[in-house]
């Protein structure tokens, strides 16, 4: 828990938490934006969402590589590329929870408030998304679990001042040192454990609600 070892745990931390919030304002703006529309584009539009949880990770970190390690977005060597790498893989997980938290809203909550002259942003603001907080508390948790172990991609991409424990832990049995990543691994999972349990209870609170 010091020198590099806690750097790359706070990497992590950061990351996960950086590309979580993003996928989830990303994904929670989709799945309410295409619930207005027809049956068939909206399943076009879903599958499009899931394709990148349907390659290989390594693949994902490759074609970011590729599409930007040349002018006019230059993102290659930089930390940006690591959270575009764990917001492309995530942002799916992301969409189809919030989806589902959305085909469970009693739509008759939106049509009282409509018609009680509440404006569109009112009903979103007050309404909607209260009534979608645990879904959307759900959604980031699965994508912070999810960031925090992701690895494939991660090693594509990462530059030398920004490496995840993943990474770190892959390094370090590549060297050799197994008991060394069995440590970082316990801890790794121990942390990612503590925030899910953290999260968790604020789901609970916002369900009670």
């Amino acid at each position: 828990m010091s020198g590099d070892a806690l750097d790359s745990l706070i990497v992590s931390i950061l990351t996960g938490a950086l590309a979580s919030a993003a996928a989830l304002f990303c994904g929670t703006w989709a799945a309410i934006s295409l619930r207005s529309v027809r049956p068939l584009p909206r399943q076009i539009m879903s599958v499009l969402f899931f394709i990148p949880s349907a390659v290989p990770s390594v693949s994902v970190g490759l074609a970011l590589l590729v599409a930007f390690s040349h002018p006019p977005l230059l993102l290659n060597g930089t930390r940006f590329i690591v959270l575009a790498a764990h917001f492309v893989l995530i942002s799916a997980f992301t969409y189809g929870n919030v989806s589902a938290g959305l085909s469970r809203i009693p739509v008759d909550c939106e049509k009282v408030a409509e018609s009680l002259g509440a404006r569109p942003f009112y009903r979103l603001r007050r309404v909607t998304l209260p009534l979608l907080a645990p879904y959307l508390i759900a959604a980031f948790s699965l994508s912070f679990a999810l960031s925090m172990g992701e690895l494939g991609a991660t090693i594509m991409v990462y530059p030398p001042g920004w490496v995840t424990l993943p990474v770190d832990i892959f390094a370090l049995t590549d060297r050799g040192a197994i008991f060394d990543a069995a440590a970082l691994t316990i801890i790794l999972g121990f942390v990612t454990l503590l925030i899910l349990l953290s999260l968790s209870r604020l789901s609970t609170k916002a369900m009670s609600r």
